[in-house]
């Protein structure tokens, strides 16, 4: 999308940038995906894993004998 505004830039030095521009975002949009995607499985295991902990929480607090007094 940014390089065919570019490309169509009537001035040539503001087409250059223009270019120079769009290369860029078109660099940072293919790093950031291979951040995201690299994160979003971490993120999931991280979620499960917490999870886990808190239902073996749970599991331990209603195993023992309740302190009740009054």
């Amino acid at each position: 999308m940014h390089r065919a505004k570019a490309a169509n830039e009537p001035l040539e030095n503001r087409r250059n940038i223009a270019l120079t521009a769009a290369k860029a975002w078109h660099a940072e949009a293919i790093l950031a995906e291979a951040r995201a995607s690299k994160q979003t499985p971490l993120d999931q295991l991280d979620a499960e894993i917490t999870l886990e902990f808190a239902l073996e929480a749970v599991e331990c607090e209603s195993d023992q004998p309740s302190d009740q007094t009054g």
